[in-house]
């Protein structure tokens, strides 16, 4: 078996575990951890002078961010969800998370296509990064399709990129890939674990 192949196989050993911890949290666990994470978010310097923040919008049990977007449009500042376009993420700014979003054949909550505001990832100051499986060195392992493999690099370098697990999907060491994008911070309800 040739090397990148191994790896593949490695990385979806990785995805089926986190997935199926992920899973064994009830409602009631993830709400609260969640709660924690966001809370975790919310003291970290960085956090507070961003201005334009990008956040997925959560599917199924991933770590519920409806409360932070919630909160940075309440803050005035300029929300911005991923539109997967192309195999390419588009970012885009929207105002109200009912009137400016719909669930995609995949069930992800995302930008409706005719309120289209795309925004240029220059502009953008901070990135949640969600994910399947992460470990202490900010190696992460997503759905396969490397969406924020080559989004996060599309940014400014002073813009900051955190992602966000819960603590259930944090492993020792994960393959990787050469392609694969290092994130410097990652956030559970356990707290902050810097990779730099």
């Amino acid at each position: 078996m040739k090397k990148g192949a191994s790896k593949r196989l490695k990385k979806e050993s990785f995805r089926q575990e986190a997935l199926r911890r992920r899973k064994a949290l009830s409602p009631l666990e993830r709400r609260q951890k969640s709660a924690l994470i966001f809370k975790e978010l919310q003291s970290l310097r960085v956090f507070e002078p961003c201005q334009t923040i990008m956040t997925y919008l959560n599917f199924r049990d991933e770590v519920e961010t409806t409360p932070i977007a919630e909160k940075i449009l309440q803050d005035g500042k300029d929300l911005i969800i991923p539109f997967c376009q192309r195999r390419e993420i588009v970012p885009c700014a929207i105002t109200d998370l009912v009137k400016d979003v719909q669930v995609s054949n995949f069930g992800i909550r995302e930008p409706l296509p005719d309120r289209l505001k795309p925004v240029s990832p220059e502009e953008i100051d901070l990135v949640l990064v969600p994910g399947l499986a992460f470990d202490y060195h900010g190696h992460r392992i997503g759905f396969g399709a490397g969406y924020y493999d080559r989004f996060l690099p599309r940014l400014r370098q002073d813009a900051v990129i955190i992602g966000i697990a819960f603590a259930c999907q944090l492993f020792d060491n994960l393959p990787r890939e050469d392609y694969d994008y290092k994130l410097p911070l990652l956030v559970t309800e356990n707290g902050l674990i810097n990779a730099r």
